[in-house]
C-alpha cells in the first residue's frame, strides 16, 4: 500500500512538472512575419517569429516566391516553419483558367521545395469564394497547412466566407480587419473571432503604418486573437555599393531604388514577441 501511495506521489509530481513545461513552452500567442529574402528569414527566427509567410513583390502586395527562395529557406531555417504565398499577379484575386493552372504548379512546387505551409485565396466574380478551385489546390498541397489570405478581407460576405474557409479545412484566415481597411467593420471582426473560436486560427495582419508599442497591446485588449502577422519590420539601408552611377531617374523605380536595399529588422519583430510574451506571463 505504501509503496502504490508513493508510486502515485511520483506519477503526480512528474505530471504537473510536465505541465509546467508545457505551458511554459508552447505559447498560445503566435507571431508570423513576411519575408522576402532568406536573410529575412533568418531575421524573423532570430526575433522570435514562429511562422514565416515567404513572397515576392511588396509594392504589388505580395506574390509568389520563387523555388529557389523557398528551398534555400527551407535549408536554414531551425525550428521556425515556412509558409509560401500563391499569388501569380497582383490585382483582384478573380483568376483566369491559365492563372489558376499556375497556382496549382506553384503549390505542388512550394510543397515540393519544404514549405510547411501555403497561402492562397481565390474569388468568385460575385464577392463569394471560389470553394471548388480552392479544394483542388487543398488537394495538392499534400497535407501541409492551409491559409486563407486577404482575399478574405475583400469576399462579400466574411461570416459566409468564414464558415466554407473552416469547411474547406483551412488551418488560418488572415485579415487586417482590425485596422479598418478592410471591406467589413471592425465590429464584424469581432464577430468572425468569436465565430472561429476553435475553429480555425484567425491571424490579424499588422500593416505597414502599425505602431508596435502604442497600438498592440490595444489589440491584444479589445480581440483577444491569438495569432498576429508582422509586416510592419521593415527598414532601409543604403546599398553597399560603391560605384552609383545616375541614381535618379524620373518615374523610373529601378533606378530610383537601385542604392537602397529593405530589409526585415529584427528588433521590430522582437518588440512584438516581447508584447506578446509579456501578455501571455500575465494570463499564465
Amino acid at each position: 500500500m505504501k509503496y502504490r501511495q508513493e508510486h502515485l506521489i511520483i506519477k503526480v509530481y512528474y505530471i504537473f512538472k510536465f505541465t509546467k513545461f508545457y505551458k511554459k513552452n508552447i505559447m498560445k500567442y503566435k507571431l508570423e512575419v513576411g519575408a522576402r529574402t532568406v536573410d529575412d528569414v533568418l531575421t524573423a527566427e532570430a526575433g522570435g517569429a514562429d511562422r514565416v509567410e515567404l513572397y515576392s513583390s511588396p509594392l504589388e502586395g505580395a506574390l509568389t516566391p520563387s523555388a529557389g527562395f523557398i528551398k534555400t529557406a527551407s535549408l536554414a531555417v531551425k525550428k521556425m516553419k515556412l509558409f509560401a504565398m500563391i499569388r501569380p499577379r497582383a490585382g483582384d484575386f478573380l483568376y483566369s483558367h491559365s492563372e489558376f493552372q499556375t497556382m496549382q504548379r506553384d503549390v505542388e512546387t512550394a510543397v515540393e521545395n519544404g514549405a510547411d505551409g501555403v497561402m492562397f485565396g481565390i474569388l468568385k466574380d460575385n464577392g463569394r469564394l471560389d470553394t471548388k478551385r480552392m479544394k483542388d489546390l487543398i488537394s495538392r498541397s499534400g497535407n501541409k497547412k492551409i491559409s486563407l489570405h486577404r482575399a478574405f478581407d475583400f469576399s462579400s460576405d466574411p461570416m459566409c466566407s468564414l464558415n466554407e474557409a473552416i469547411e474547406l479545412g483551412c488551418d488560418y484566415i488572415l485579415t487586417i480587419g482590425q485596422a479598418q481597411e478592410a471591406t467589413f467593420s471592425r465590429h464584424i471582426l469581432y464577430k468572425v473571432l468569436e465565430a472561429g473560436r476553435g475553429k480555425i486560427n484567425i491571424m490579424l495582419g499588422l500593416e505597414a503604418g502599425f505602431n508596435t508599442q502604442k497600438e498592440l497591446p490595444k489589440i491584444l485588449e479589445e480581440t483577444g486573437a491569438l495569432e498576429y502577422h508582422v509586416v510592419n519590420g521593415y527598414r532601409c539601408r543604403k546599398s553597399a555599393m560603391t560605384w552609383t552611377g545616375k541614381s535618379k531617374g524620373k518615374d523610373d523605380f529601378l533606378k530610383n531604388t537601385m542604392f537602397s536595399i529593405d530589409y526585415l529588422s529584427e528588433q521590430a519583430v522582437r518588440d512584438v514577441r516581447d508584447i506578446l510574451d509579456e501578455y501571455e506571463s500575465k494570463e499564465g
